[in-house]
């Protein structure tokens, strides 16, 4: 099977500088692959690419093995239903905004009211179907505008934070939701979202993406500063992180949870990087712990329940955060 995109050299700009750099992609189809990153990272720009919204300003996209450029930008956005955070609803009730894509495609009024409700009882909100669009609460036009893609039945759903107006019952029902989607029917589901714990139980992929660029690491461990190549350091203003030799510019570096190691004292290893300091929170994920530490920066590691005991970890529990200069990536 193709996959559902593959980016090859895309990069966009607003009629500036380059807001997103893509060298090489690959997003699966069939599967459900989330976008995290920061605000301004460029994940609703990159979403708006793949809705062929607007087309890359260099670069090729292909969408299931095929070229788009040459392609009917219409035709293709039929395929593909794009949610964004904020979405606009016409006037009208709940209903005649999920009509509304299907009654441009002349589909027959009965069958227009019935896919309809179909898709608002899917996403929870049959009993709205009759409310005006204005007055819906910003979760329930987050639901409605749901609605208003799956009714098309598309390829391919894109959903730009779909969980930012939603209470915890409604964000579980509409995991709930993907899953069938995905799992089910088949749907390639993208997401962006800045809660990576969240991501990461919910997809099967998840990409990082930092200042229009993808990212190797999580961004758990994100710092921005200055980098000092005389020294071989990265300046944040309260700690200076060695760097890999070779390391020319950036602002911003980035340490895998998993490449951060805990010890009661300086460890006598190569980590080059050690800085002590005190356990501010630990929280179960997965089976596995997260403790955060205040050494200077806010540090992150992830450890096994084994070493939580073993180092006997509590809440002001003094300790070393060490890591090899090598698990740095600046950027």
């Amino acid at each position: 099977m193709s996959p559902a995109y593959h980016l090859k050299n895309v990069a966009y700009d607003y009629g500036g500088p380059s807001v997103l750099e893509i060298p090489d992609l690959t997003l699966p189809a069939g599967r459900v692959t989330a976008l995290v990153g920061p605000n301004g990272a460029g994940k609703s720009t990159l979403l708006h690419l793949l809705a062929f919204v607007d087309p890359p300003r260099t670069g090729e996209i292909r969408f299931f093995g095929e070229f788009t450029a040459d392609r009917e930008p219409v035709a293709l956005r039929r395929r593909v239903g794009l949610v964004p955070q904020n979405p606009y609803l016409l006037r009208g009730s709940a209903r005649e905004n999920v009509e509304m894509g299907l009654k441009l495609r002349r589909v027959s009024a009965a069958s227009r009211h019935a896919r309809a409700e179909r898709a608002l009882e899917q996403v929870g909100v049959l009993g709205l179907a009759e409310r005006p669009a204005g007055a819906l609460s910003g979760g329930e036009a987050q639901k409605v505008a749901l609605a208003r893609a799956l009714v098309l039945d598309p390829e391919v759903l894109l959903l730009d934070e779909p969980f930012t107006y939603l209470d915890p019952a409604s964000i579980d029902e509409l995991e709930g939701l993907m899953r069938t989607l995905n799992r089910e029917q088949g749907h390639t589901v993208i997401l962006t979202s800045h809660d990576l714990v969240r991501a990461q139980a919910l997809a099967d992929t998840v990409l990082s993406l930092v200042a229009g660029h993808l990212m190797s690491t999580s961004l758990v461990n994100l710092f921005r500063g200055r980098l000092d190549t005389a020294r071989g350091v990265f300046d944040t203003g309260r700690i200076a992180i060695e760097v890999p030799e070779g390391v020319a510019a950036g602002t911003h570096l980035a340490i895998e949870p998993r490449d951060v190691v805990l010890s009661g004292g300086p460890l006598a290893s190569s980590m080059r990087n050690r800085f002590e300091g005190r356990v501010t929170s630990i929280a179960e994920e997965n089976g596995r712990v997260r403790v955060t530490v205040n050494a200077g920066e806010r540090f992150h590691a992830i450890i096994t329940r084994a070493s939580l005991a073993e180092h006997a970890l509590e809440l002001g529990t003094p300790v070393w955060v060490s890591f090899k200069s090598t698990a740095v990536e600046v950027f």
